[in-house]
């Protein structure tokens, strides 16, 4: 059975890595039937809607403010006509197989056991900052695993042999089938770039539904620094919505608490590193000090969701 496609592509100021990501799709061994682009800046919409027409793909382009990539994640869910709805990050470039492949997987899945793909990732990590993330539990040996204290592990390119069954997609390139949003949609509840989304989304998934990554389907993601926020937000998210999410999924067992402090540990240990590299000073300091901004702001988020029950 052929399953139509939606790609959906949330984007803010990244006018040259849409242009590359669309590159990518546009060249690809197999076309989507519709391309969904939801803007949160300003974009030069004439020019994107004639490259993806001369293609003969649909394209819907929505402009929307304020910023939230979640609410626009949701905007177009609701115009996506696909039987399987693709999120990329604009920042990404695809290998030109990846939506064969990711395609060809959904359709030979009769029975619809697969809700979501995601691909490998061709990312390099110094071998010993992923020892140093490991020791403080903020990643795992096995790809795509979600940690007793809520951190994930990317699963990257050339870490898998086989499709493999993940507890979490990466927010960067996530596939569903359409009925996953029949009971559910993105979290809007933060705004502008948000940190941890992706995982707050599909872990749940995972819990009721099977998630799985596949080698052959890889992509870069090249991280913009556009449009990312400030080190020092970025820091306070690091803390805060790693902890907000260990409550939501984790807390219920006493001993993970004890893991989640460890890596509270190893987060802020890893930006007072960062501080002694003395092109990335400025960034630790402000990154480590976003760390006890969530600190503060999880304090705060413990004492409201917990002080009453233990009043007498």
């Amino acid at each position: 059975m052929t399953l139509s496609l939606s790609v959906i592509i949330c984007t803010k100021d990244r006018p040259q890595d849409l242009q590359q990501c669309l590159d990518s799709i546009l060249t690809g061994k197999r076309l989507p039937d519709e391309i969904i682009i939801i803007d949160d800046g300003d974009l030069n919409a004439a020019r994107l809607q004639q490259m993806i027409l001369a293609k003969g793909i649909k394209l819907i382009y929505r402009h929307k403010s304020p910023p939230n990539v979640n609410a626009s994640r949701n905007l177009a869910v609701t115009l996506a006509s696909g039987d399987i709805l693709s999120f990329l990050d604009d920042d990404v470039i695809l290998d030109q197989a990846y939506y064969d492949v990711v395609m060809k997987a959904f359709e030979e899945d009769q029975t619809q056991s697969i809700a979501g793909i995601t691909g490998v990732i061709d990312i390099h990590t110094n071998p010993i900052k992923r020892l140093f993330l490991r020791f403080f539990g903020l990643e795992s040996n096995q790809p795509g695993k979600v940690q007793a204290s809520g951190a994930v592990t990317l699963v990257r390119k050339g870490e898998i042999d086989t499709p493999t069954k993940v507890e979490w997609l990466s927010g960067c390139n996530m596939n569903f089938r359409r009925w996953v949003f029949e009971d559910t949609r993105f979290d809007e509840r933060d705004s502008g770039y948000i940190w941890g989304d992706d995982r707050d989304f599909t872990y749940p998934l995972g819990k009721k539904y099977t998630l799985i990554a596949l080698p052959k389907a890889s992509l870069i993601h090249k991280k913009s620094p556009i449009s990312r926020g400030s080190a020092k937000n970025l820091g306070r998210m690091e803390i805060f919505h790693l902890g907000r999410f260990f409550i939501a999924h984790k807390a219920h067992q006493a001993i993970y608490w004890i893991a989640l402090i460890w890596a509270f540990f190893g987060i802020l240990l890893k930006n007072l590193l960062m501080t002694l590299n003395p092109r990335k000073t400025t960034v630790g300091i402000q990154q480590f000090v976003g760390n006890l901004e969530g600190l503060l702001e999880f304090s705060r988020f413990l004492t409201k969701k917990y002080g009453d029950k233990t009043k007498c």
